[in-house]
Formats: structure tokens, C-alpha cells, sequence
């Protein structure tokens, strides 16, 4: 979708809602850049297949 349509559909944004729309916007622009990193579950289990996780019983 180019640049001027969105431009134009966020003209029709209620004003309450700007700051949601604008958080959203970082989110993907984020999510985008890390898009090939592993998210925290993948993290958590990698760690514990290589041991580098204490467990309390």
C-alpha cells in the first residue's frame, strides 16, 4: 500500500486513537528489525536444553 493511502486513512483516525495507531506502528517497525531473532519462549528452552538453567524443586 503506498505511503499516501495510508497517509490519507490515518486523516480519518479519531484523535483518541492516534496514540494506539502510533504504538502499533513502532511495534511492526520493531518486529520487523528482529524479526529473525528467537523471541524469549525460544530463549528460555534453548537454555534449558544446554543446561544453562538452575532448577529448585
Amino acid at each position: 500500500m503506498p505511503y499516501a493511502v495510508v497517509a490519507e486513512k490515518l486523516k480519518t483516525v479519531p484523535e483518541y486513537y492516534m496514540e494506539e495507531v502510533s504504538e502499533f506502528l513502532d511495534f511492526l517497525l520493531f518486529r520487523n528489525r528482529e524479526e529473525s531473532s528467537k523471541n524469549g519462549l525460544d530463549e528460555a528452552i534453548a537454555e534449558v536444553e544446554h543446561g544453562d538453567v538452575e532448577v529448585f524443586r
